[in-house]
């Protein structure tokens, strides 16, 4: 049996604790004896784009050193690993584990991707009974440059209607403190989504980053609009055929 490294971002753990068992059956479904390092904390992200660089670096190095290098680590959410593999090489330039780091970054993967990629798997036989509005986020096309690994899975889940609109290349406004400094253009971001997910006749909205899903569920909670937010994972361990 492999194993594999498992990192839940902390919004996560906090906010979707549902979302975890998910991703752990996923995993094990693939064959996989999942690695969970319950000392984990946060990767930092948010301290560094607050400015608060050394709290990041020294959760960056907690993050490396707490994890057994000897296999790949997964992550469910784009921004934390796509942060990770961009920007640890930068805050641990001159630190004594870069030699380490180096090794911890080429061997990272959001959940879709290591399906797909590392795993060499296209479809889980799940099913899911829903039409679904699949949004890339901006963290997935720009920070960790994800293809077309979440469409592919959603699209070979037995029952899914899965629903996509190429041309909606927008943020959800949730990004860092955006929304909390511009709440008006935060709100007309994500209404574009919850707009196009709506007219195309979802019953949910998916991505891949939770960071996402839950800025859209906190504006579709102001709505009285049948629509949900579901994190991909909650998907891909859909009851098997």
């Amino acid at each position: 049996m492999a194993k594999v490294n498992l990192f839940i971002p902390c919004c996560m753990d906090m906010f979707s604790p549902s979302v975890p068992p998910s991703v752990f059956a996923v995993l094990e479904r693939l064959g996989d004896e999942v690695v969970y390092n319950q000392e984990q904390t946060c990767c930092g992200r948010r301290f560094y784009q607050t400015g608060e660089l050394e709290l990041a670096k020294e959760l960056a190095n907690k993050l490396i050193l707490e994890y057994d290098m000897r296999y790949p680590m997964v992550v469910p959410t784009t921004s934390c690993v796509g942060y990770i593999t961009n920007y640890y090489k930068e805050l641990l330039e001159n630190a004594a584990e870069v030699n380490m780091l180096r090794n911890f970054t080429k061997n990272i993967y959001e959940l879709c991707d290591y399906i797909v990629h590392v795993k060499l798997v296209e479809k889980l036989d799940n099913i899911f009974n829903h039409r679904v509005f699949y949004f890339k986020s901006c963290a997935a096309r720009n920070l960790y440059k994800l293809g077309d690994e979440p469409e592919l899975l959603l699209s070979n889940t037995l029952g899914l209607d899965l629903l996509i609109d190429n041309d909606l290349q927008t943020c959800c406004g949730a990004n860092s403190h955006f929304a909390l400094a511009n709440p008006e253009i935060s709100d007309i971001l994500c209404q574009q989504i919850i707009d196009r997910a709506y007219q195309l006749g979802a019953q949910y909205i998916t991505s891949t980053d939770v960071h996402c899903l839950q800025h859209i569920d906190a504006v579709l909670n102001t709505l009285d609009i049948t629509l949900e937010t579901i994190h991909i994972a909650d998907i891909l361990v859909g009851e098997e055929k």
